[in-house]
């Protein structure tokens, strides 16, 4: 068992590690863990890479994710001092990041629900 959780590790670091190298050759600033959602996600696409190969690391990972925030949550309160004077304008950038982010995974949640629409339409076509 602790052997097919290394080769899980191996697989997502090596996914990470793929996408560090991108993004460096890119002339742009592009964020390394997006870039390896989007080589996972090609990966799992094209069937090079099955959703068992990396299943119970990546559901631990997925259950245990809040850990990552604790970090960043005691930062934020240590720093707490800096929004002095600046709080109508924290909230609101913050109501207003709420906002986009809802409406921007609406659209794409729609987009993508309207191409698979589309797509089950052409194969049932195709089919009859």
């Amino acid at each position: 068992m602790n052997m097919k959780i290394l080769r899980q590790l191996g697989i997502i670091l090596a996914i990470c590690l793929a996408a560090e190298f991108i993004v460096s050759l890119l002339p742009i600033a592009f964020p390394s863990s997006v870039t390896a959602i989007l080589i996972l996600a090609a990966l799992l696409g094209l069937k090079l890479l099955k959703e068992g190969h990396i299943q119970e690391t990546a559901d631990f990972m997925l259950s245990n994710m809040a850990i990552v925030f604790v970090p960043v949550s005691i930062g934020m309160v240590e720093d707490i001092g800096l929004l002095k004077g600046q709080l109508k304008g924290f909230l609101l950038v913050v109501c207003a990041s709420l906002v986009l982010t809802f409406l921007g995974t609406y659209v794409t949640v729609r987009i993508v629900q309207i191409c698979l629409d589309k797509l089950a339409g052409q194969g049932g076509a195709s089919d009859g």
